[in-house]
């Protein structure tokens, strides 16, 4: 299209020299970094950053002597009973990132906990499971051949306390906020800046055709709103790892989510139209206001439903029909979640990004019928 590169250079020049506008692009997601991990730092340690005095096998529910049962990198391992129970203990300052915890209270159902991660606690781990293997034949050595009983059960901790529920009923929230926040910024000044500075006449005067001139602007605002947005979430991956590194709580649920590349590129397709869907409304609105103040007014109640929809995600109980895969900006917070806990259907994807996509050209081609109105360009 004639002309939409030119357009697209102006206003991502205009963006740059405008510093009000780039608050919200940098330092406001740094700002917004320090104050998290600060607050993270005020809360309890997990007990997981001291060096460990010696190494621990915890056994509850079974009536167990302390022994020192061996040596591992100079420091003793201990054999130790536990009286409180696995779930509240393991949360505790005295279970330590090496040792285990067997849970015996149900011997047709031991369960072992342990930090996968960790070489000493999975080395630990084999040496419980050993001992509960033991344990069986000793005390069922008179029954008969051919009972089986049921297998050990392993518990990773850091997988159990880590999975992608979190991130996933985040992440709507994460993303959406921001990115609206972004293009009502940046959006407001591509139409309504340039009446208030007296360059849309000109522009209107220029050979560029209609439909370049709005594309040109739409794709400015998508492309500054999806780096503003990347860094927002860039930020937010590198306070989970302080986070993670300092032994704090995670404020910001990214630590231990696993994601896969197929996984990884859906996301980012979907922010992609979204992002342009969000550009063109911000552009429509800004045709039919007089100055960037007053566009960013009238971007308010767009910015505040859409955050309203991801909130509504986040307390979404189980599998959502297909009828809510076509409500608008809330199908987006659907397909999110699915996505992060792989449970994610093709018909409810394409669902999804055909309706983006429709929505998005509908509103592009009122911008253009708007622009050629009268009383919008006066």
């Amino acid at each position: 299209m004639k002309g939409m590169g030119k357009i697209f250079l102006h206003e991502m020049k205009k963006i740059g020299k405008e510093k009000s506008l780039l608050f919200g692009f940098l330092l406001l997601p740094v700002l917004t970094l320090l104050f998290t991990v600060g607050m993270t730092l005020l809360q309890p340690k997990t007990g997981q950053a001291e060096e460990a005095d010696a190494y621990r096998m915890y056994f509850y529910g079974m009536d167990v002597q302390n022994l020192n049962v061996g040596m591992m990198d100079d420091k003793e391992i201990w054999i130790v009973s536990c009286e409180e129970e696995p779930e509240d203990f393991i949360g505790s300052k005295d279970f330590h990132h090496c040792d285990v915890l067997v849970d015996f209270s149900d011997i047709f159902n031991v369960k072992i906990y342990y930090f996968e991660s960790d070489a000493i606690s999975a080395y630990l781990r084999m040496s419980a499971e050993s001992f509960v293997r033991q344990s069986y034949e000793s005390i069922y050595k008179d029954m008969k051949k051919g009972v089986s009983f049921r297998e050990v059960e392993m518990e990773d901790i850091k997988k159990k306390d880590n999975a992608n529920l979190m991130i996933a009923m985040l992440l709507p929230y994460m993303l959406i906020l921001p990115l609206t926040a972004n293009i009502s910024n940046f959006a407001a000044d591509t139409v309504a800046g340039d009446k208030a500075r007296g360059t849309f006449y000109q522009v209107m005067l220029s050979p560029v055709p209609p439909l370049s001139l709005i594309m040109g602007k739409i794709l400015s605002v998508s492309l500054i709103s999806l780096l503003s947005s990347g860094v927002y979430i860039g930020l937010d991956v590198l306070g989970s790892r302080v986070c993670e590194a300092l032994h704090v709580k995670d404020a910001f649920g990214f630590s231990g989510v696993t994601i896969t590349a197929m996984q990884f590129m859906l996301i980012i397709l979907y922010a992609v139209l979204l992002c342009y869907l969000f550009s063109n409304l911000g552009v429509l609105i800004s045709l039919f206001c007089k100055d960037q103040n007053q566009a960013q007014v009238a971007q308010l109640p767009v910015t505040l439903l859409c955050t309203v929809a991801s909130m509504l995600s986040m307390f979404r109980l189980g599998v959502s029909p297909s009828s809510h895969y076509l409500i608008p900006v809330y199908n987006i917070c659907l397909i999110f979640q699915d996505l992060l806990n792989s449970r994610a259907k093709m018909y409810n994807m394409l669902l999804v990004a055909g309706s983006l996509l429709l929505l998005a050209v509908a509103v592009l081609i009122t911008t253009l019928l708007s622009y050629r109105n009268e009383r919008v360009r006066a």
